[in-house]
């Protein structure tokens, strides 16, 4: 009896499972932006913009509930310490939002670009932005974000 039990509980499984199978939603790969306007509620700037400076302008506004443009942070002071929503600013005009200061030597930041949203940990002697701008008061809070991996597409 037990037997005949257990084949009948394997048959039933067998049976659910493969209906889920069968009837999983198709799950399509994200660009950047709209992985970004999932998680955040972004919306890419119209052509002809940067995507990575209108997404941590995006990112700052919504952090400081204020209202900076893409790019406008150009003319104010470069810091050489980080903080949680500063602006990581590396050569080319390629920036990346400080999601978190890991250590002294260590932040984690997000970054857009048209194929990918990226969030990743940069330590001095690997991926260091040349400084960081501050557009909000400096602040110890996370940001509200998804938790994830040391470098992973998001």
């Amino acid at each position: 009896m037990r037997l005949v039990m257990r084949w009948i509980a394997l048959a039933v499984l067998t049976a659910v499972g493969a209906t889920m199978l069968l009837s999983w939603p198709d799950v399509k790969d994200e660009t950047g932006p709209e992985k970004a306007r999932s998680l955040y509620g972004y919306q890419a700037c119209a052509a002809p913009c940067s995507l990575g400076e209108s997404y941590v302008a995006f990112r700052v506004n919504q952090l400081f509930e204020t209202h900076v443009k893409p790019g406008a942070w150009a003319r104010r002071k470069v810091e050489r310490t980080p903080s949680i929503g500063a602006i990581a600013l590396y050569g080319g005009g390629r920036v990346a939002f400080v999601e978190r200061v890991l250590a002294p030597g260590a932040v984690e930041i997000s970054e857009l670009s048209a194929d990918k949203l990226t969030r990743r940990t940069v330590t001095r002697g690997d991926g260091w932005p040349s400084g960081f701008i501050l557009v909000g008061p400096r602040t110890t809070d996370e940001p509200t974000t998804p938790a994830v991996g040391n470098s992973t597409l998001i």
